[in-house]
């Protein structure tokens, strides 16, 4: 599992805080690590730390890869709104990982990131994105199997909206296909990935809010035993994950703004600096 996100970063994963000292043919790493699927289970964790602090962000990086159950690793699940605790939050305190599990040079884990991430912001649509239990059902047979339990089949508005659903799935299916023969021939930079993720978190959102509007009053309320209208009301309060997981959307539109379409870079005041001198807010007592 990934060791990426952290508490302090936001969607800065560039900013990374966990830090990896050298010890003679070991690393010493400690910080937190947070959103983390599914580490409670899993074996080895990909983590990305700082190497130094006397560059900017970007090239004081470096990956390593080492196993979750040992001494010095604290795993925390996190209970979502709906019940879900496959996210965990990761504490490492003076943990040693030996140097022949670095992935990459010293101070170059942002290239290896920059590959890692591809498959990240694909998120749905990658076969090597691990996605948590309860994610968002809102493909086109689960929108007419809320219809049908809801009793609206004849309902014309309700067909309406299943029939919006059944066009965001088919033209996100269109968009994955294009993007990923565009980067498989090179006609598209690997980049272009945002373009999948930002039409994915997006329709993902749309289509779970179909879902409540099919399943009326029992997607807002429902007992345990209601089925697919219940599942509604539980996509529905998680739908906002789908434009955070994986990078958030603003993120995917700020890729394809500046490395898609080649549009000017925001501006930045931190891009030149040595790491150690970006202004960081105190850390909260």
């Amino acid at each position: 599992m990934q060791f990426l996100s952290e508490p302090s970063g936001g969607s800065d994963v560039a900013g990374a805080l966990t830090t990896a000292v050298r010890d003679g043919d070991e690393w010493i790493l400690n910080g937190s690590k947070v959103w983390t699927t599914g580490a409670w289970w899993s074996d080895w964790g990909l983590c990305l730390a700082r190497t130094n602090w006397d560059v900017p962000k970007h090239r004081g990086l470096t990956v390593f890869m080492f196993p979750i159950r040992q001494e010095g690793i604290e795993v925390h699940r996190i209970e979502m709104l709906n019940g879900n605790k496959e996210f965990c939050q990761e504490f490492l305190s003076d943990v040693r990982v030996p140097d022949t599990d670095r992935i990459g040079d010293v101070d170059d884990g942002w290239t290896v990131g920059t590959r890692w991430m591809f498959h990240e912001r694909m998120l749905y649509n990658s076969p090597l994105v691990t996605l948590p239990d309860g994610t968002l059902r809102t493909g086109e047979e689960s929108m007419l199997a809320v219809a049908r339990d809801a009793g609206r089949l004849d309902d014309p508005v309700a067909r309406d909206l299943v029939g919006e659903a059944r066009m965001l799935e088919a033209v996100g299916d269109a968009l994955k296909r294009r993007v990923g023969q565009g980067i498989t021939t090179g006609a598209m930079t690997d980049q272009a990935s945002a373009l999948a993720r930002l039409f994915g978190g997006i329709t993902h959102t749309r289509r779970a809010t179909i879902s409540l509007e099919l399943a009326g009053d029992a997607g807002a309320a429902w007992l345990d035993d209601d089925g697919p209208t219940a599942v509604s009301g539980n996509d529905f309060l998680m739908r906002q994950v789908s434009c955070i997981g994986g990078g958030t959307t603003e993120m995917a539109r700020s890729v394809i703004s500046e490395r898609v379409l080649g549009m000017p870079r925001e501006r930045s005041h931190d891009r030149d600096l040595p790491f150690r001198d970006v202004p960081r807010s105190a850390p909260a007592s």
